[in-house]
């Protein structure tokens, strides 16, 4: 499986908020709250997304995101063209160590720019009301966080490391993306995330360089199914895309 997988996440800029306490209702902003684990939004999208117990809320970070690569015009070069927030949801042991996390993210581009994001939503499955597109991947996210000290896995390793926890490096990981507006110009982003050496025994590199698919696909089956059952969209508004 290629671990060099690199996705454009885009964010939907937000207020600032005060911090939440993750043990009870938590105001997170006029249009998004999250309440006894369950994330609801107001506005872009309207949903209610219900996190499994085992994974207690953890609090809230925004974010932006610059143009860097080559796929934008030389004269945007390092502006800011899209802005969020993430949530995170986890489940840690006594000492802090954290065995599986869900992220959502809610994001979009600026109004002040023309971008929109194009995914074929046409082999994708429903979710609610909503497709989502799915994949997976296993990966060193310490590395990513070292080649992209501003992105969103370093930004999610300083939070969590903030809040007294700690992660493996490697990850296994799975990603739902479903639009969060008609027009394209925002979407959310779910993440189930487990850790891949205490959920498998494995290193990276021996799950990609020493075993074979009869191997390999059981254990991602597994995790695709176990991450399924960690969420529930409980009510979305329709979109037609």
């Amino acid at each position: 499986m290629n671990r060099h997988l690199y996705f454009l996440f885009a964010l939907l800029f937000v207020s600032a908020c005060t911090t939440p306490n993750p043990d009870h209702s938590s105001p997170v902003s006029p249009k998004r709250t999250v309440i006894n684990n369950r994330l609801i939004s107001q506005h872009l999208p309207n949903i209610e997304i219900e996190i499994d117990e085992t994974m207690p809320y953890r609090g809230r970070f925004d974010f932006t995101i610059k143009a860097m690569s080559d796929e934008y015009p030389a004269e945007i070069r390092g502006q800011v063209i899209a802005a969020g927030e993430r949530f995170v949801f986890a489940e840690a042991n006594a000492a802090g160590e954290i065995d599986k996390m869900l992220i959502v993210q809610l994001e979009g581009f600026l109004p002040n720019n023309n971008f929109i994001y194009r995914y074929d939503f046409s082999q994708a499955a429903f979710i609610g009301k909503n497709k989502y597109r799915h994949n997976i991947w296993f990966h060193n996210n310490k590395q990513s966080a070292q080649n992209n000290p501003s992105g969103e896995s370093a930004k999610t390793r300083a939070f969590i490391a903030k809040k007294g926890l700690t992660v493996e490096d490697e990850y296994m990981l799975s990603r739902y993306v479903g639009l969060a507006s008609a027009d394209r110009k925002n979407e959310i982003i779910i993440f189930y995330i487990e850790m891949l050496n205490k959920t498998t025994g494995y290193s990276l590199h021996a799950f990609e360089n020493t075993l074979d698919t009869t191997t390999q696909n059981p254990i991602q089956k597994a995790f695709i199914e176990r991450g399924r059952q960690q969420f529930q969209i409980l009510n979305s508004e329709k979109l037609d895309y």
